[in-house]
């Protein structure tokens, strides 16, 4: 048998130990250390689950329980009231329930009190509900005592004794019946200065007593009797719901669901729990944990406009005339105290300072995470090189790579395949031509790879979910998307203009929910061909692109001919600007410094 463990810290878990190696542990690494266990205990499929995920988190198979604990919680109340209730429990366990030594374990936990029960006085059987079954038992058992019940769930993990209590300083003791009956609390503190050892681990026994106790029906997520349903509020999400998986659909439905019960504050457990007796097996059910939690760890929202809601939508809906459901309505309070934490903020590492990168000392025009930002220009202008420029750390007012500027990037190569991406990432990062690098690929691989490090190049045409996906697994600060044209956009979106919109208003909801910046790269309207004049409106779908980004930046010039000017057309919360830039045969583009920019 294993226990999960964590040494120093709750945050350190995902290890699975066997029994027998618990009190080495514990007595080499307690003193003045924190460590835990799991409540409950694994065989061998759980550690073959976790060697596989490095995490037991969603295992849902077997699980064994050999002491249960009550946790007696300080919380707001004083410590001498702790002592007291925890001394009223132990009666109600003498006497009522006719427990005697050796049924029960006593601790003071640095902060509060744990009795631990042996499993043997109920005869718990070893199942993947066990949890549910024992939090059921136990909180109908002690119900007026009001016992901590997260202590049941699933993934529990609790202090082991003799080890250290940071936010006390003191150490988690067993301590006898008696003197748990007679001691002040000052008593106590004065024992949890040290480690107990002597006392060593208690061996606990039981014979049923308390088997009749046992609740063995556990609550169904399946609602057994007719209710009345809310119609006016989210029916599109109710109507989802109660239609079930659908082929073809069901990752979206789901992302959907788990989205509107997020933001109903509905926690993520209930969610798991709702959404795997609504997939009745049609999806792998690890895939429905995984996405569910990358719902609540990423703040997904649909709204009135999103695709799959749309064909649901209902006139009965609260949400119908305005199509407002993606409104978020916060009191001032609220914002004011977004807005103290976003000032207080360092965005290091996670913002681009435009201004400093061109040398212009007095703009305001730094792009901050949540932030969309589209750079877009006619063939032959280096749209990719000015990314490629920015993504690297381009100073381009003094010419060199500054590495304190990168920050870490996800760039989507949808045009130009990995390998020339990178060699032209190396010609930027050294300065050297094409032909330099070429001739001499070893010496720049040793020598300037290590300014790409922050770097990760895809190349193949995503869809929305594998953009998605990408972020997901790589946690990027910045994501350029080359170009927007290339992303696979749902079946009935037709149009230049519309497919535009749609990949652009994504990405801008994308970067707001995920808190990245991302910057796309789009090409000029055929009405720029014939006019031949660059503004904010000679953008593919400008309309579109403007409404969703936050700034928009264009780049000018001839593929023949080495000048380019970059303009920062739109700005929403900062200034613009316009300057003249060069291209060399490294792809660097430096300022040119003879240019007055404005």
């Amino acid at each position: 048998m294993f226990v999960e463990m964590a040494i120093g810290s709750p945050s350190k878990r995902g290890t699975l130990v066997p029994l027998e190696d618990v009190w080495d542990i514990v007595y080499e690494q307690g003193q003045g250390q924190a460590i835990y266990k799991s409540v409950y205990r694994y065989d061998e499929e759980a550690l073959a689950f976790v060697k596989a995920s490095g995490s037991i988190k969603n295992f849902l198979g077997t699980r064994y329980i050999n002491t249960v604990p009550i946790d007696i919680d300080r919380g707001q109340d004083s410590d001498e009231y702790t002592l007291s209730r925890t001394q009223q429990i132990l009666n109600y366990l003498n006497k009522e329930l006719n427990l005697k030594d050796g049924n029960y374990a006593i601790y003071y936990s640095g902060t509060g009190y744990h009795i631990d029960l042996s499993a043997e006085v109920f005869g718990f059987k070893p199942s993947p509900d066990l949890p549910f079954i024992v939090k059921a038992t136990m909180m109908k058992m002690l119900d007026e005592f009001g016992p901590d019940p997260a202590v049941y769930t699933r993934t529990s993990i609790i202090r082991i004794a003799h080890t250290f209590n940071v936010k006390s300083s003191l150490y988690k003791i067993p301590l006898t019946t008696t003197e748990l009956r007679t001691s002040t609390y000052s008593d106590i503190v004065a024992l949890a200065s040290g480690r107990r050892l002597d006392f060593g681990v208690s061996d606990l026994w039981g014979d049923g007593s308390l088997s009749e106790h046992i609740v063995t029906e556990v609550p169904k997520v399946r609602s057994m009797q007719k209710v009345n349903e809310p119609t006016n509020v989210v029916p599109c999400v109710q109507k989802m719901y109660n239609d079930g998986p659908t082929k073809g659909n069901r990752n979206h439905t789901l992302l959907r669901i788990a989205s509107h019960f997020r933001r109903n504050g509905i926690p993520s457990d209930a969610t798991k729990a709702s959404l795997l007796h609504w997939n009745d097996n049609q999806l792998n059910p690890q895939v429905v944990i995984d996405k569910v939690e990358a719902t609540y760890n990423y703040g997904y929202k649909y709204g009135c406009h999103d695709e799959l809601l749309a064909k649901v939508c209902s006139p009965k809906c609260v949400h119908y005339k305005n199509k407002d459901y993606l409104v978020d309505i916060k009191t001032s309070n609220d914002l004011q105290k977004e807005l103290e934490e976003r000032l207080e903020t360092d965005f290091t590492g996670k913002k681009i300072d435009l201004a400093r990168m061109f040398g212009l000392k007095d703009k305001d025009c730094t792009i901050y995470p949540g932030e969309l930002v589209t750079i877009f220009g006619p063939t032959g202008a280096n749209k990719t090189a000015l990314a490629q420029n920015i993504a690297l750390g381009y100073d381009f007012a003094n010419d060199e790579i500054k590495q304190e500027w990168q920050i870490p990037t996800l760039y989507l190569s949808l045009e130009l395949s990995g390998w020339y991406m990178h060699r032209r990432n190396q010609q930027i990062v050294s300065g050297m031509s094409k032909d330099d690098v070429t001739a001499n690929y070893k010496y720049v691989s040793e020598n300037y790879n290590k300014y790409l490090q922050h770097l990760n190049i895809q190349t193949v045409a995503p869809t929305p979910d594998m953009i998605q996906k990408a972020i997901r697994d790589l946690q990027p600060n910045l994501v350029v998307i080359d170009y927007i044209d290339l992303v696979e956009v749902p079946k009935g979106i037709r149009g230049e203009y519309e497919q535009v919109r749609y990949v652009s208003h994504y990405l801008s909801n994308l970067a707001v929910n995920l808190d990245i910046i991302i910057i796309q790269i789009s090409q000029v309207a055929r009405e720029y061909s014939r006019n031949q004049i660059l503004d904010i409106y000679a953008g593919k779908g400008s309309g579109a692109i403007e409404n969703a980004s936050r700034k928009v930046i264009g780049i000018n010039g001839k593929q023949d001919v080495t000048g380019k000017t970059v303009s920062l057309f739109k700005n929403s919360d900062g200034d613009l600007f316009e300057v003249d830039l060069d291209w060399t045969p490294s792809f660097r583009l430096p300022r040119r410094h003879n240019a007055n920019p404005g």
